[in-house]
């Protein structure tokens, strides 16, 4: 009777398969200096791992430690294995700014990237990894 039990517990556990995990990425304040006013702080994301992510937290902070308003989000859904997505916000003010982001799934491997464009877009002033 216990070797059915422990049987029973192992085929169990196995069939639950991986536990979802939890990752937080965040970036160290990214700064494009005059520049930069009027532009944009852009956060790129790429999935490197098996499955699917989910990001349920995006924001943008200023050297204020105020949470900006984004102006464009394409990481407001399921982020396939080997996909891209970027969350931006807007630059007022002369003004370093980091990005931080809550991710969810079984195989979370996220790469990051913070970086300060000028208004036009042209040019990428400065840039930093997401950890």
């Amino acid at each position: 009777m216990k070797l059915r039990l422990a049987f029973a517990t192992v085929a169990t556990l196995i069939g639950l398969g991986s536990a979802a995990q939890a990752e937080i990425l965040a970036s160290a304040p990214v700064y494009g200096g005059t520049p930069s006013n009027g532009g944009f702080v852009v956060c790129r994301i790429f999935n490197a791992g098996l499955t699917t992510a989910s990001i349920s937290v995006r924001q943008i902070f200023n050297d204020l430690n105020v949470s900006v308003p984004l102006t464009a989000d394409s990481c407001n859904v399921a982020l396939l294995p080997s996909r891209y997505c970027a969350y931006i916000a807007t630059v007022v003010g002369n003004r370093a700014h980091s990005c931080r982001l809550v991710a969810t799934g079984t195989d979370i491997k996220l790469r990051g990237v913070a970086e300060v464009n000028r208004p036009a877009g042209t040019e990428t002033l400065n840039a930093i990894p997401m950890q």
